[in-house]
C-alpha cells in the first residue's frame, strides 16, 4: 500500500506490504531498522518473540522516546521482560502490524518526535 502522507524526513516510508518496505527509491525485503537519518537493512530478527535487550540494541543507540515494532504475527506481543527493561529506561515500546507501524512512524516523523522503527519482515 502506498502512503500519501508527506513526511518531512528523507527516511519516511513511501509504501509497504508484508513482503517489503519502500523508503525513498529503495525497497527492502528483509527485517530492517529505520531511524530519522539512517537505515540498517540487516536486522537479524525473524519473529517478535526474539526481541530482547540485545536485539533492540541497534534501535536503542538512537536514544528514542518510542520504539515501534511492525510485524506480521497478529496478536503477538514482545516478551514481558523486554517491555519491562525498556520501561525502566523510560522508552515506550509499541508493537503492531506492518501497515500500522509504517503509518505511525511517518506521523511521528512529521511531529519531529524521537522515534525509531524495527520492521520484522
Amino acid at each position: 500500500m502506498h502512503i500519501n502522507l508527506e513526511a518531512a524526513d528523507q527516511n519516511s516510508i513511501q509504501a509497504y506490504s508484508d513482503e517489503g518496505i519502500k523508503v525513498g527509491s529503495s525497497t527492502y525485503q528483509s527485517s530492517l531498522i529505520i531511524s530519522t537519518h539512517e537505515i540498517i537493512s540487516e536486522w537479524p530478527i525473524s519473529s517478535i518473540q526474539e526481541l530482547d535487550e540485545e536485539s533492540l540494541e541497534p534501535l536503542l543507540r538512537y536514544q528514542p522516546k518510542i520504539i515501534i515494532i511492525g510485524h506480521k504475527q497478529q496478536g503477538k506481543f514482545a516478551p514481558q521482560p523486554t517491555i519491562l527493561a525498556l520501561a525502566k529506561r523510560r522508552i515506550g515500546l509499541e508493537t503492531m502490524s506492518i501497515g500500522a507501524a509504517c503509518r505511525t512512524f511517518n506521523v511521528l516523523l512529521n511531529e519531529q518526535r524521537e522515534v525509531v522503527i524495527g520492521l520484522i519482515i
